[in-house]
């Protein structure tokens, strides 16, 4: 087929040969100049097919990589059956796309395994899980714990025979849950290990610290009760155990004091003076003491609420005082019991001490006596209360279903101290 401009020379050749006959010439002119554009027309149809062919082979081998027909990299660490037999067929990559593919697996991070697939799998739980779910240690409140302090301070005194296995001077609290959960016994279960918790302190206003001197023996004995269950002086916001043993009770340590021996006073009762004035100093040449608005001196013996005095001393905060709790004789006095002062009252006598011991025979009194006529000497005042202050069995008797009093006396044997406690503060439990 001639080109265009070979088309054109040859046209203007025939015009010239054909000059008699314009019309022939003209009409071929006209056909040969459409069979020159159909060809060229041709021509580029052809050439976009060819195109055309190529592009879908191209997708066509993207489909089958995308549909899965070979194992890709993301499961070559678990090739299923299905992928491998699905691959057989497949065309060998190019050595482009081999490599290609190759870089692709390189720089593409594996995917996620599921934390919980072994779980899913019925596996074993661990051993964190399985410790947590066959251990669980009482709670202070919950039924077991009352039920493990009632085994251990009333049931393994009062009754050692039901209790086979255990010996309560030597079973803690864990292993009294750990047997009663063998039993089945209180709703318990088996304690986990670790300290065995105590209940949390209960402090208010107005602040309170208070005390106690035990000896080793019974008294100690009642103190690790009352640390136990949070009574007594445990219960108020501040407090302190002296002996002349070192004692740890229950993470609370003893001060020491020279000597806790006591004669007979006059009176009949302990002629203690020099015990407790060593007590009163080793105290008040401390500073803890200071931070409180009242001190309260409390016998081991003594069934003690905090939570109760203090609607007693309200009236009394930053006043110079001390309170006399006995009306059954004359003159109305204070019982050693317990005992309580303002801090006002006790910085006069840690400033003027020597006077009282210079005056009074102090060695022949009991300390009740002797701190009640020193301080009134000192000028503070005596606060007179009788209203459910302290019942004691010396002074109008004692009655432990009263929930209104503030301390009962005497209790010596730590079950019936505990008795005592829980028919005021929970009808007996």
């Amino acid at each position: 087929m001639p080109s265009f401009p070979e088309a054109e020379d040859q046209e203007r050749a025939l015009l010239v040969e054909g000059e008699a006959d314009p019309a022939s010439r003209l009409a071929a002119r006209s056909c040969r100049r459409h069979l020159t554009w159909l060809a060229i027309s041709l021509a580029a149809f052809a050439a976009s097919v060819i195109v055309l062919g190529n592009a879908s082979a191209v997708l066509g081998r993207q489909d089958v990589s995308r549909a899965g027909v070979r194992p890709t990299a993301f499961v070559i660490d678990e090739p299923l059956p299905a992928l491998r037999d699905a691959g057989k067929d497949r065309p060998t990559a190019s050595p482009q796309e081999a490599d290609r593919t190759v870089k692709v697996a390189a720089t593409t991070p594996p995917p996620t395994r599921p934390q919980n697939l072994r779980a899913r799998a019925g596996s074993a739980p661990s051993a964190a899980n399985s410790t947590s779910t066959a251990c669980k240690t009482a709670q202070p409140g919950s039924e077991c714990y009352k039920a493990v302090l009632w085994a251990k301070w009333i049931g393994l005194v009062e009754h050692p025979d039901w209790y086979s296995g255990l010996d309560r001077k030597t079973a803690n609290r864990g292993a009294i849950q750990e047997w009663l959960a063998g039993k089945g016994q209180g709703g318990c279960s088996k304690p986990c290990d670790g300290e065995y918790p105590l209940p949390p302190l209960d402090k208010g206003k107005p602040s309170l610290f208070c005390f106690s001197v035990a000896r080793v023996g019974p008294e100690m004995d009642t103190m690790y009760m009352q640390q136990q269950i949070r009574a007594g002086i445990f219960a108020c916001d501040g407090f302190a155990v002296y002996s002349d043993s070192s004692v740890d009770i229950d993470g609370l340590k003893t001060r020491l004091i020279p000597s806790t021996y006591s004669g007979v006073s006059r009176d009949g009762y302990a002629a203690n003076t020099q015990v407790f004035m060593n007590t009163w100093m080793a105290l008040l040449t401390g500073t803890d003491w200071y931070k409180y608005d009242f001190i309260a001196k409390v016998d081991p013996d003594c069934v003690f609420f905090p939570s109760r005095l203090r609607g007693h001393v309200a009236n009394y905060v930053g006043q110079n005082a001390f309170f006399l709790n006995c009306g059954k004789y004359i003159p109305v006095t204070m019982y050693g019991a317990l005992e309580v002062f303002s801090k006002s009252s006790l910085g006069a006598y840690l400033s003027q001490h020597g006077r009282c011991e210079q005056r009074f025979p102090f060695g022949a009194w009991g300390e009740d006596k002797y701190m009640t006529n020193c301080l009134e000497m000192l000028g503070s005042r005596a606060v007179v209360d009788f209203g459910n202050f302290l019942h004691d069995e010396r002074c109008w008797g004692v009655d432990c279903g009263n929930k209104a009093a503030v301390a009962f006396h005497a209790f010596k044997q730590v079950d019936k101290w505990y008795n005592c406690w829980l028919l005021s503060q929970n009808d007996g439990y």
